[in-house]
């Protein structure tokens, strides 16, 4: 089957915009991106009003949080936040949680996304069908990790909900496996508090609430430090938020080739600070993430980039900020055939615009995702 694809704007995955641009399919996969409409025999032509972009990726988020009203006038600060959390994860059924991650999807496809880079404590998310990607990531919290006990990719969940040896032993299971893992790493200050053997707010306030005590640990300087120890540094790594990282702890983490997902509207919700845009900007495996609907009011990762960009006040453009959410989020959750396959985030336009970036900023944007990677 070969089909020829056109559209207003065509957004190649090298993010290169071609106006009247067309797509050349076969078998389901992207055999070219052209400026002008080929000659040749195709079993299918559209042509469409609108602009084609590769699709769209959510490096991290929580469906299964998606049944969870989230007001961020709610909470004073994540400490109030994390407390309403924990008793709310207490209570939900497994049918909760599959109607909870089958809301996220359908909210996702709206948004755009293809691609899931999706944390489950409960390890559910697997088991809901769904024609979307999810690169899913069974979240530990605890003190012993059995690796026996999990299906892989395992994350941890932060430096302040697994034990040091817990984080050593997931780490070494996963570079076994293959597989990138993920940790919500610098939310709050609190961290670096905690691992240096400071007073912080989790063991005078969470932990008591809890009925436990801090696990375990040597004492550190920086959540790098942490990490390199417990062999947990390197280019398997993702590291989620990071408001609350050094310029050195940054460096570190491209260094070794960590992935780097940003949630700017999850941390403003929570109080915890902003995201370190201009010290990573560039980097190839830097992403965003919606984190879930327990910290956020909408799955769109367009959202996302679109705060980046109006707290830089706009001397970030758009289309630097796109990566984030397309060919920066595949890296970082390791998709190899990215950009090959005949799928593409589509925005339908009533006019035609002089470039396709900027119609990301404008408001009630409706996209739909196009497939044409399975036999029609």
């Amino acid at each position: 089957m070969r089909i020829l694809l056109g559209a207003d704007w065509i957004v190649t995955p090298s993010l290169k915009p071609i106006k009247g641009g067309w797509a050349v399919i076969e078998r389901g996969e992207v055999k070219e991106f052209l400026k002008r409409k080929p000659e040749g025999n195709f079993n299918r032509e559209i042509n469409l009003r609108g602009i084609l972009y590769p699709p769209f990726v959510n490096a991290h988020t929580h469906l299964e949080l998606s049944n969870i009203t989230f007001s961020p006038e709610s909470f004073e600060d994540f400490f109030q936040w994390l407390i309403f959390i924990i008793g709310k994860r207490a209570s939900f059924s497994v049918e909760e949680i599959k109607r909870a991650v089958a809301k996220g999807i359908e909210l996702s496809r709206k948004a755009g996304v293809y691609y899931l880079g999706d944390i489950s404590s409960f390890g559910v998310s697997p088991e809901v069908d769904t024609d979307l990607k999810i690169v899913p990531f069974r979240e530990f919290i605890g003190r012993e990790f059995k690796p026996e006990n999990f299906k892989f990719p395992v994350s941890a969940h932060s430096p302040y909900s697994v034990s040091f040896e817990a984080l050593k032993s997931i780490a070494k299971e996963n570079i076994k496996r293959d597989k990138p893992f993920q940790i919500h790493l610098g939310e709050t200050e609190e961290e670096r508090k905690l691992i240096s053997c400071r007073e912080n707010r989790f063991e005078k306030e969470i932990y008591p609430l809890i009925g436990r005590k801090k696990y375990p640990s040597p004492c550190f300087e920086s959540l790098t430090d942490y990490l390199e120890r417990a062999g947990a540094l390197n280019s398997y790594l993702i590291a989620v938020h990071c408001t609350n990282l050094r310029e050195r702890e940054l460096k570190k983490l491209t260094e070794v080739g960590a992935g780097i997902v940003l949630c700017p509207r999850s941390n403003s919700h929570l109080k915890v600070g902003k995201p370190p845009l201009k010290e990573l900007l560039g980097y190839e495996k830097l992403a965003v993430g919606t984190d879930g609907l327990s910290t956020n009011t909408s799955l769109s990762v367009v959202e996302e980039i679109k705060v980046l960009y109006y707290s830089y006040s706009g001397k970030v453009s758009i289309k630097e900020l796109l990566p984030l959410i397309t060919i920066g989020g595949a890296r970082v959750l390791g998709i190899e055939d990215y950009g090959k396959k005949a799928i593409f985030t589509f925005l339908k336009c009533k006019d035609i615009y002089p470039e396709p970036f900027s119609p990301l900023l404008t408001e009630g944007l409706e996209f739909e995702i196009l497939d044409f990677s399975k036999p029609l």
